[in-house]
């Protein structure tokens, strides 16, 4: 059911807008911080600056009321858990940031207005020993609920330098 439900919004996010309204606010919702925003744009980003707050200060009942029950977390390795998983993996210490920071966001509502899909890059710093910079690129899936708006789906991806892992096939010139 959580994967179609996914499916259903990933698609939805391809079709035009259903409404007048709705083609009024995506432009709005693509500039970062304008007073053009409109409440629902900036509802989201609200919620964002305070998942990205309860990140780094390790807030975990923050994060429950931020994060959906059928959430997905897919970080930049490919690991995928859910909202449990994650906030179970917080608790133990497994995300361990030291900073993290968005450096470009896009906020583009879909269908009634009622779910966000936002796009961008971040900076982040692990506390391993040495401190390992990340940089990557993420999507998030945000619906809107009667208390607020709840992130159900995180997918990050870390953006390596090219030539970066030696490992990567090389191409081949062609015969």
């Amino acid at each position: 059911m959580r994967a179609t439900s996914i499916l259903a919004l990933c698609l939805a996010s391809l079709l035009p807008p259903a409404t007048a309204s709705q083609a009024a606010l995506e432009p709005a919702a693509r500039r970062q911080g304008s007073a053009g925003d409109g409440p629902a744009t900036a509802g989201v980003r609200e919620a964002e600056r305070q998942r990205a707050q309860a990140l780094i200060g390790r807030d975990i009942d923050a994060l429950r009321r931020l994060i959906s029950g059928d959430y997905y977390h897919v970080e930049s390795n490919g690991r995928v858990r859910t909202k449990t998983e994650f906030l179970q993996a917080l608790a133990r210490d497994e995300y361990r940031i030291r900073n993290y920071g968005v450096e470009e966001m896009e906020i583009r509502l879909v269908g009634d207005g009622g779910t966000a899909i936002v796009t961008g890059t971040y900076r982040s710093i692990a506390m391993d020993q040495p401190a390992t910079p990340l940089r990557g690129r993420y999507v998030r899936i945000w619906t809107r609920h009667p208390d607020g708006w709840r992130v159900g789906l995180h997918q990050g991806t870390q953006i390596r330098p090219v030539g970066a892992n030696a490992l990567e096939p090389r191409p081949q010139a062609m015969q």
